[in-house]
């Protein structure tokens, strides 16, 4: 059992159709992106966000830790052996017929995983996630460079089980300090399911089960298929991944442009 394939774009031509993304916001030029470059080569990108969307990674986490633990290392088997479809993964804001999607890959333990969640997040969401222009699927994953990220990550997926991911997930960016370096994260991460209200018996009764364990296996298993080396890491799909957090003024841009390019193709009949 796999995880279900998923492809983004070769790398140098979603590179170029980024590049060109980027190059609209600089100087009005929508990019085609297509197999073809667009017609923005050889154009000067004197943006910020070209300077980004064009480097491999900025202000991200590279894994650099002890790395994966073997128990995350297998392909994320659900306990009745199906196959795992992308769609069953992670977490999923907004509308599912939005017509832009985005993964995104952090680890908890992430520092700039935590800026972009406290300082762009809530905006974005606000913005596309409610309004049903942009499907958002948080995918947390094990970079490798935090023990303490795999209970955390557990946490999270037992709060899901009692619809309460998003609280769970706010307070581990929030207080990332208090779990991330102890010895005993447990305590602190069961404080947090009592302050989101969580029923407690069965919170434990889910961490100390690790019935959700396969999910972060097949989180991280997506993030290695796809070449995700650093977090955050955002997958526009269709596009090329961008490596690194993103102001959310910077992110606009991102969006807005391929939310027209994505009606562009709509009206154009696909």
């Amino acid at each position: 059992m796999s995880v279900r394939a998923f492809a983004p774009r070769p790398r140098a031509a979603a590179r170029r159709c980024l590049t060109g993304l980027a190059a609209f916001a600089a100087v009005g030029a929508l990019a085609a992106c297509g197999g073809k470059a667009p017609d923005t080569e050889g154009t000067r990108l004197s943006t910020a966000a070209a300077e980004i969307l064009e480097s491999d990674a900025v202000n991200a986490s590279r894994a650099s830790g002890a790395g994966v633990p073997p128990l995350l290392q297998g392909p994320g088997r659900p306990p009745e052996g199906r196959e795992v479809d992308i769609a069953t993964l992670g977490f999923d804001h907004g509308a599912e017929a939005a017509p832009v999607t985005i993964l995104e890959f952090s680890d908890f333990g992430c520092t700039y995983c935590r800026k972009f969640h406290l300082e762009a997040f809530d905006e974005l969401k606000h913005e596309y996630m409610d309004q049903g222009t942009v499907l958002w699927k948080q995918v947390p994953f094990i970079l490798g460079n935090w023990a303490n990220s795999v209970p955390a990550s557990l946490a999270a997926e037992c709060a899901l089980e009692q619809g309460a991911f998003e609280p769970m997930s706010d307070l581990l960016f929030q207080r990332q300090n208090d779990w991330k370096r102890g010895a005993r994260p447990e305590p602190i991460l069961r404080e947090f399911a009592q302050q989101i209200g969580l029923d407690l018996d069965r919170y434990d009764g889910c961490m100390s089960s690790d019935r959700h364990l396969w999910r972060l296996q097949a989180h991280t298993a997506l993030a290695r298929q796809i070449g995700v080396r650093s977090t955050p890491t955002f997958v526009v799909v269709g596009y090329a991944p961008i490596q690194g957090y993103l102001p959310v003024d910077l992110f606009r841009q991102v969006i807005d442009t391929v939310l027209v390019e994505e009606a562009r193709r709509a009206e154009a009949g696909g």
